[in-house]
């Protein structure tokens, strides 16, 4: 007989599961706010927080970086200027990227940038809210990403700053630097915090291969990331290092492990050499996996059978041995149905033997 979730704390069962415990798996699900925005009105609910406090996830996490800008509130068609000069617009889902302050610059102007200063502005505010709200339950993820590539192609654009990387221009190599050192700048206010894990990494993958090649990764992100995670770890040995690249990183996944990543996300199933079952196999006793559920086809084109089935056989596998947090390979978008997302969620319940959500 299933029971509901037990009297165990979300941040214990995630501890458990990141130190290879087997026991219930916990669940973290990316949702864009018009999904739980129309999941929290049919219940008469507010949307902010419907993520934990109706869809069950595990973990509460908040952008501290300049991701963050991809989900401020701008109303659709304006533009909005942040804090390190790029510009922005709404359109459709997502705010994009509409003019980079670096674009054009010259050597000197690359060298005269700085970033935002980190003890300034709003940066941790956010996070305060959800600690408030979530610190002694939930499993908190402070998001520092991106940390280095994309800041730098924000506010470079991506086809100069490819052309400086390849060029070996030190003014470029600079803003790498100044990057990193902004990222542990933020790295620090929340570990002045009560945070159990820090979110870091920057996309690094298209969907067949990586965006530099794993030998230019090593050259020039491998030992940035490595300051940065040796820098957390000398203020904190208990802080987990979770990293995100979408796409095509499985080169660089022994990398990862060496400079300190404990747990890696998102396992984009279609990307080459990023299948979960794969991945699980060759390297899951070294890293926690977070991910692996198509977002791209299966959550928006497969029957809800389809869709539990699936997800079971996932649960089911990488689970075994601890080291799993049950999440999709990116956010779940509006063109996914509710149909598909109940059959998601059952099928995690099925699998931790609890009774399955009523929110439908």
């Amino acid at each position: 007989m299933k029971q509901d979730r037990p009297l165990q704390r979300p941040k214990d069962r995630v501890r458990a599961a990141l130190a290879h415990q087997e026991g219930p798996t916990p669940i973290y699900m990316w949702y864009h706010g018009d999904v739980t925005a129309r999941i929290a009105a049919r219940r008469g609910r507010p949307a902010e927080f419907a993520d934990v406090e109706l869809l069950g996830n595990d973990i509460v996490q908040t952008w501290l970086n300049i991701n963050r800008e991809m989900a401020r509130p701008i109303p659709p068609g304006q533009t909005y200027t942040d804090v390190w000069g790029v510009t922005w617009e709404h359109a459709a889902m997502y705010n994009q990227v509409v003019a980079h302050p670096l674009a054009g610059a010259d050597d000197a102007a690359i060298e005269a940038y700085r970033f935002p200063d980190a003890q300034k502005g709003d940066f941790p505010n956010a996070l305060d809210r959800l600690i408030a709200r979530y610190g002694q339950t939930h499993y908190v993820g402070a998001d520092i990403s991106g940390c280095i590539f994309e800041p730098c192609y924000h506010i470079r654009g991506m086809s100069e700053l490819l052309t400086d990387l390849a060029m070996e221009s030190p003014a470029a190599l600079g803003l790498l630097d100044r990057a990193t050192d902004f990222a542990i700048e933020l790295a620090n206010l929340a570990l002045n915090r009560s945070v159990d894990w820090v979110w870091m990494g920057d996309d690094q993958g298209s969907q067949d291969r990586m965006i530099l090649g794993p030998d230019l990764w090593r050259q020039i992100f491998k030992p940035r990331m490595r300051r940065l995670i040796e820098a957390i770890r000398k203020r904190s040995a208990q802080v987990t290092m979770a990293y995100h690249s979408c796409g095509a990183i499985r080169p660089i996944i022994p990398d990862l492990i060496e400079i300190g990543v404990q747990v890696l996300n998102p396992l984009q199933p279609l990307a080459t050499g990023m299948d979960p079952f794969e991945i699980k196999r060759e390297f899951g006793r070294d890293l926690s996996l977070m991910g692996g559920l198509d977002t791209q086809e299966l959550m928006r084109r497969a029957s809800p059978k389809e869709v539990y089935d699936h997800s079971r056989r996932l649960l089911d596998a990488l689970s075994r041995g601890g080291g799993f947090v049950f999440a999709a390979s990116h956010t779940i978008q509006p063109d996914v149905s509710d149909e598909n997302i109940r059959a998601m969620l059952d099928a995690a319940c099925d699998h931790n033997g609890w009774a399955r959500f009523d929110i439908w």
